[in-house]
């Protein structure tokens, strides 16, 4: 006598496919949320050793470098590079020439993991001409701080900014960061564009304020809000540029993840007037570097008042730590 096999029917099968599916379904955002996590640790992570790099470059120079120069237009980060176990890159440098020197240019398109937040996987198309190959220019995730708009200021960058060989801020000791360094922030994020016009992850637009003279906050940031007219995604290319919106810094005008503008001007870019926004991939916010060598994440809802006080090295802002 032959025993029939049992086997699954169509009903049976297409059964436990759905409970495949489902669980496919509960289970992919917890695993990429948990992807998520390691990314922004590990941004974390990146945000300190720049933090700790800013300190060490005080201990040997008695001053934190410099957001910029007129002369050579490098940005603080490669400065830094000689305290981020990237000695030979600092040594191969020619500070004395301009960054896009082509002596420099080995070094312009190396890419640093330390610079680079993983959340973010934008990449600027830019390129440079090594020993003939044309090659991608080294881009970043981490803007400094120079503060909020000098024009308020009495022309002066009141972050923990300053450019050398120009009357634009004074160099900058971490004596003379009077709010307290755990109060003010060094570096955020920013995320990466393609370096043109076209729409994609990320654009900075043109506001309607002509960088003339004073003016407040509130309607600047309400100036750029409104603004249509997109003038390219730049940010995060050129890591040895000085300029905002570029290699350089970023300003506190704008909330975390809001939008980013430069003035309407002929020569927009500029390394001491933008309101180019700290910015992430990070759901909620920014991961955010202090003098202190802390890292904090800001809230997209941080009120303005408290997002402009840690902008500011000597103001004399009251910050509690429930507003951050």
């Amino acid at each position: 006598m032959t025993i029939p096999r049992r086997g699954f029917t169509l009903i049976e099968l297409l059964v436990v496919i759905a409970i495949i599916a489902v669980l496919i379904a509960l289970l992919l955002p917890a695993v990429q949320a948990a992807r998520e996590a390691a990314r922004r640790t590990q941004c974390v992570n990146n945000l300190k050793q720049l933090g700790l790099a800013v300190q060490n470059y005080h201990d040997a120079n008695g001053a934190i470098p410099p957001s910029g120069d007129n002369a050579m237009n490098f940005s603080m980060k490669p400065r830094l590079l000689a305290q981020m176990e990237q000695s030979a890159a600092f040594n191969a440098m020619n500070f004395s020439l301009k960054y896009g020197d082509p002596s420099n240019n080995t070094i312009e398109v190396m890419t640093i993991n330390t610079l680079l937040c993983p959340s973010d996987s934008n990449i600027p198309t830019q390129y440079r001409s090594v020993n003939g190959v044309n090659m991608l220019v080294g881009y970043h995730s981490y803007p400094n701080n120079i503060g909020t708009y000098l024009r308020n200021t009495g022309g002066m960058l009141d972050g923990p900014a300053y450019i050398m060989g120009s009357n634009i801020g004074m160099v900058v000791s971490l004596s003379s960061i009077t709010d307290g360094t755990s109060n003010t922030v060094i570096f955020s994020e920013s995320l990466r564009g393609r370096n043109d016009a076209s729409i994609g992850p990320y654009q900075i637009y043109r506001t309607s304020d002509t960088d003339s003279g004073p003016m407040p906050l509130q309607t600047l940031a309400a100036d750029c809000l409104a603004s249509t007219t997109v003038i390219d995604g730049t940010n995060g290319a050129y890591w040895l540029d000085d300029n905002c919106g570029k290699g350089g810094g970023y300003s506190h005008v704008m909330t975390p993840n809001s939008k980013s503008c430069f003035f309407n001007i002929k020569s927009y870019i500029s390394k001491t007037n933008s309101l180019v926004a700290a910015s992430s991939y990070h759901p909620g916010g920014v991961n955010t570097a202090f003098l202190d060598g802390s890292v904090r994440f800001i809230k997209n809802s941080v009120s303005p008042q408290t997002w402009w006080a840690i902008a500011s090295k000597a103001g004399g802002e009251v910050v509690s730590s429930d507003s951050l």
